[in-house]
């Protein structure tokens, strides 16, 4: 390409007055990347090779002069300041202070600690660093390890919520009283006691067997939880069963008492599950519940779970009584009446009775002195027509008849006869033999205790 001698610049003249480079032709618009040391030109300027800036180039507003130019905002040139015709000046371009431009593009000197001029490229160009190639085995490492901790994270998430999902079914206050419904529902009495111990004494917890919830009919049925509230550590569950027809509702309170098995809550029912049975037995403390014979004792009163229960006469032959059925439920269903056992005494009672009575009148007819057993209401103190009786022989013609009142606790007699052969002396000092006249009413009274299969009389 040819110089112009007059242009400014032509022959390497003063850096600072931006010249020593030859001009691109008028009119090449866009940057253009040149190999072999060219000088890229940002914001639409041409490529110059060797580093020269293109003439034609236009000048970006508000730039920095090499080599102490004046700062021009918005692109006027300051007054005084010479502005090289053409010169193409990269936009932003920072010159170090008192450093001197060359004509390839070149800082001539750059002061210490200072910068090279922005976006400035040496001569040659710009050469991207060629890319390291990683080490296969490191590779491999990388993703294994990778791949490892991703899917510890999964499994964490998973295991997170698994045990969230177990916890709430299995572990939760819903799932604790659900299953001690259902044990109960089963008539597991024994298992029940050991879900919620009952805190009975042996002889109190007669009622709290399977013995006693045998039958399915007596035990409850169709058990749901219908709201579970917690707060903090301690819950209430509302729940509802069927019984004898019947939907009965209740509650229980639970608190939790920790962790168990590491990662799961550990819910305890506070309180069982228990109903009083009332029962008053007009004869003794004992009655049958459900086919088991038990003792309701001094206060008349044992608990029980909710059930459907029967309550008969002792397992005794003494004692019959008509069945009378309790249906122990909770909640504002609930029946809180006791049971009136009226037991009745059957004839094996009043034959026992008749049977012992006659047996002691056996025994006391024995006897020939004057006196004998107080019970037995036989003495013969005086005789009339005799100064003294020194035997007796008595002879039973007829045994009483008893008769055992409504309660079977008290007994009475009417009617029998017995016969008197006395030996003794008249008042002359003779000595005779003779009968008294028959005694015809022989009454006898006393108490029945049974006790069991034994039956004690008590005479009046």
């Amino acid at each position: 390409m040819a110089t112009d001698e007059n242009a400014p610049g032509a022959q390497g003249g003063n850096p600072a007055d931006n010249s020593g480079g030859a001009q691109p032709p008028q009119g090449d618009q866009g940057a253009s990347y040149a190999p072999q040391g060219g000088q890229y030109s940002p914001q639409g300027g041409q490529y110059t090779p060797q580093g020269q800036p293109d003439a034609n180039a236009q000048q970006p507003q508000g730039q920095y002069s090499p080599q102490g130019g004046q700062y021009s905002p918005q692109g006027q040139p300051e007054a005084g300041a010479q502005q090289p015709q053409g010169q193409y000046t990269p936009q932003g371009q920072y010159t170090p202070q008192g450093g001197q431009y060359g004509p390839q593009g070149q800082y001539a000197q750059q002061p210490q600690g200072q910068y090279p001029q922005q976006g400035a490229y040496p001569a040659g160009g710009y050469a991207a660093p060629a890319p390291t190639k990683m080490d296969p085995n490191k590779k491999k490492k990388i993703i294994l390890l990778s791949s490892i901790a991703g899917a510890v994270v999964v499994i964490l998430i998973i295991a997170t919520v698994v045990i969230n999902v177990i916890n709430g079914s299995q572990y939760g206050p819903q799932a604790v009283v659900e299953k001690y419904l259902t044990t109960i529902s089963a008539g597991k009495a024994s298992e029940a006691n050991k879900l919620v111990k009952p805190g009975l004494k042996k002889e109190q917890a007669v009622l709290l067997s399977d013995k006693v919830l045998k039958e399915k009919n007596t035990r409850i049925s169709d058990t749901k939880v219908s709201k579970t509230q917690k707060e903090g550590d301690s819950a209430r569950v509302a729940f509802s069963y069927k019984l004898d027809g019947t939907t009965y509702d209740g509650t229980l309170t639970l608190s939790n008492q920790g962790k168990q098995a590491v990662f799961f809550d550990d819910w305890k029912i506070d309180k069982p599950l228990l109903v009083d049975v009332a029962v008053y037995v007009s004869q003794g403390t004992e009655a049958t519940v459900n086919g088991v014979n038990v003792d309701f004792g001094e206060e008349g009163v044992l608990q029980a779970y909710p059930g459907v229960y029967t309550v008969s006469a002792p397992d005794s032959k003494w004692f019959a009584a008509d069945d009378q059925q309790f249906v122990a439920g909770t909640g504002s269903k609930a029946s809180y009446s006791a049971v009136e056992l009226n037991l009745k005494p059957t004839d094996a009672l009043t034959e026992e009775v008749q049977s012992q009575l006659d047996g002691m009148i056996d025994e006391c007819a024995k006897e020939t002195s004057k006196e004998v057993d107080e019970n037995c209401d036989m003495d013969v103190d005086y005789v009339s027509g005799l100064s003294e009786v020194s035997k007796v022989v008595r002879k039973v013609v007829e045994y009483p008849t008893v008769t055992v009142d409504d309660t079977g606790r008290s007994f009475e007699t009417e009617g029998g006869e017995i016969k008197y052969t006395v030996t003794g002396k008249d008042y002359s000092g003779k000595s005779v033999t003779g009968d008294l006249e028959a005694r015809s009413y022989w009454t006898f009274y006393g108490d029945i205790t049974v006790d069991g299969d034994k039956v004690v009389l008590e005479f009046w």
